[in-house]
């Protein structure tokens, strides 16, 4: 198709819509876009004009007043990595080609989950808590280093790839890898399949959980997989909530089966801001540190997942195979 033909809306944030717009029209000024700012649906007023008519959907999330007047859509792109919250909503029909933003934001978390680590080996809670007291304080207790410390890496997708290659090159760690399907990876010591997840529990001084929400994922992390890691080592959940037991994972953290934990991701829908109640216990634990799912949210975030996109609709217009087609559905 010419991109004269097309009509395509972009959905969520106001801000980083207009920055979206911009990127896209850019690349493609004769490509009809429909800005649609809007982070949760309130009023069906708010749907723009010319939907009905739209091709391509890009978005973070999949919007049932918009989508329900979209009547000839034939591909929905997700400005996100994770699509289980679209699929979820039941508002894309099979026919419609689907597509993630994999890949766009795995040096970012990697960053950060390396902050995590840091974070808790160097004792900065501590250093925090300090300086606000005004109080200098060289005792803290022993602290630890990464250097030659295990790490072990639940999914090897994108992300789970760059926080191995960071903890390798950038720390000297050793690396556990652990996925149902990747069998090899350059900055891995040792590989381990999907039955041998115990085995990476029982042997990590950090665990990271980088793996998608699926059938087989769903609290994969529960009592007894927390009670088989030391009580030295430290969580990291970076993917979502639900792949760990809220339950379980609460009173390891209260009973001291582990070090600590950080957690980038919570349980249920990963777009909205209020899926952590404000009187959650969690938020009192002085042994876990909590990022507000903020851990993409860098300076290039709009950028590369606008590049992604063109990069997309060019093939689209050409009638190549898209990038990040979600295959099973």
């Amino acid at each position: 198709m010419k991109e004269e033909e097309l009509s395509v809306l972009i959905g969520g944030p106001g801000f980083m819509v207009e920055e979206y717009v911009r990127i896209v029209r850019d690349r493609f000024p004769k490509l009809k876009i429909i800005p649609y700012p809007v982070l949760t649906e309130d009023d069906h007023s708010l749907v723009p004009q010319g939907i009905e008519d739209v091709d391509i959907i890009a978005s973070f999330n999949a919007y049932p007043n918009a989508m329900t007047r979209v009547g000839k859509l034939k591909w929905f792109q997700i400005l996100m990595t994770g699509y289980e919250h679209i699929l979820r909503t039941g508002l894309i029909p099979h026919e419609v080609l689907l597509t993630t933003a994999a890949g766009t934001v795995s040096i970012p978390v990697a960053e950060v989950v390396m902050g995590y680590l840091l974070f808790f080996v160097k004792k900065f809670r501590d250093s925090l808590g300090n300086q606000q007291l005004h109080r200098m304080d060289r005792m803290l207790g022993q602290m630890r280093e990464l250097h030659d410390r295990t790490v072990g890496i639940l999914g090897l997708g994108h992300i789970g790839k760059m926080i191995g290659k960071k903890a390798k090159l950038g720390f000297e760690m050793r690396v556990l890898g652990y996925d149902k399907f990747v069998t090899d990876f350059e900055y891995a010591d040792e590989m381990y399949p999907a039955h041998k997840l115990d085995d990476v529990l029982k042997t990590s001084d950090f665990v990271v959980i980088a793996l998608p929400l699926t059938a087989d994922t769903k609290g994969l992390i529960g009592e007894r997989e927390l009670k088989l890691m030391k009580p030295t080592t430290y969580l990291v959940n970076i993917a979502r909530g639900e792949i760990l037991n809220k339950d379980a994972f609460t009173q390891a953290l209260k009973e001291r089966w582990i070090a600590g934990a950080s957690i980038d991701v919570f349980w249920g829908d990963p777009t909205k801001e209020d899926v952590l109640d404000e009187n959650d216990e969690l938020w009192d634990l002085d042994n876990l540190l909590i990022t507000a799912h903020n851990a993409t949210g860098t300076d290039r975030y709009i950028e590369r997942t606008a590049g992604l996109f063109c990069d997309n609709l060019e093939r689209f217009m050409a009638g190549k195979e898209l990038i990040n087609l979600v295959s099973v559905r």
